[in-house]
């Protein structure tokens, strides 16, 4: 069922989706083709701005300082959720949101902790996202989609939609 959602319930929709996931594909255009990443969400925020850590001395700081557009894709096969949310990325020089952000996880890749000079405040300001979250068990898709083949029609794959953030 398609269910677009608004302001305050669009960025409740993104919180509850992105932060179960936890990780996504930081895609980019970069040099005529498509370049995709792992990274790991750290935070999203009350206008639904997503929130990382990325080293300074990365390709992806280079491009963000030119203003590129990212799509981040996050993906949960196991219980059928999808994100795709598009937006605008900045590295961000604020101590207060490095002490906000920082887990005993992040200091696997900054071992020098919050002061670690090759950490970056990384935020990705949402512009628009669609998701797809059917929350029915594998056997219920799976139903779904046999009885569709069965009578010619479409499965139902649970809600989709865009989120309007802006």
């Amino acid at each position: 069922m398609e269910k677009d959602l608004e302001d305050n319930q669009a960025i409740k929709k993104l919180k509850s989706l992105a932060e179960d996931i936890r990780f996504c594909m930081y895609t980019t255009w970069e040099n005529g083709r498509i370049e995709s990443r792992p990274m790991t969400t750290l935070d999203i925020d009350s206008e639904g701005n997503v929130w990382f850590f990325t080293s300074r001395h990365t390709e992806l700081v280079k491009d963000t300082n030119r203003g590129q557009p990212v799509t981040l894709i996050y993906s949960d096969p196991k219980n059928n959720t999808y994100l795709s949310v598009s937006g605008t990325a900045a590295i961000v020089e604020s101590e207060h949101r490095k002490d906000e952000l920082w887990n005993m996880m992040s200091k696997a890749w900054f071992p020098g902790g919050k002061d670690d000079p090759d950490l970056a405040v990384l935020r990705v300001t949402t512009q628009e996202a669609a998701y797809w979250d059917s929350t029915s068990s594998k056997m219920v898709v799976f139903f779904s989609m046999l009885k569709a083949v069965l009578t010619g029609t479409t499965p139902e794959g649970g809600d989709h939609g865009k989120l309007n953030l802006v």
